[in-house]
């Protein structure tokens, strides 16, 4: 099976949970990954009204992640795997 890698630059709709019990969707553009405390975390540029923020989203909380074909990059599961984080 090939590894999945979601591109840096390229926009994704995400469903993760929230603090109040109601999932959460964030739509941005995709900017990499972050450690928040001891979790892994996506982080996303989102639009908030005129501001540009980021938004890091811990990989526990995430329900699901929306994307098109166009947005995603498939790799054999043997290459060179140090250079990015994948999601299977």
């Amino acid at each position: 099976m090939d590894m999945i890698e979601i591109k840096k630059g390229a926009k994704y709709t995400v469903v993760s949970g929230s603090g109040d019990g109601k999932p959460m969707t964030t739509e941005g553009e995709y900017i990499g990954y972050a450690i928040l405390g001891e979790e892994g975390s996506l982080v996303f540029r989102i639009n908030d009204g005129n501001k540009n923020k980021l938004r890091l989203i811990p990989i526990s909380s995430i329900a699901y992640i929306d994307f098109d074909e166009a947005n995603l990059i498939a790799k054999d599961k043997n290459s060179d795997r140090d250079k990015t984080t994948y999601i299977v």
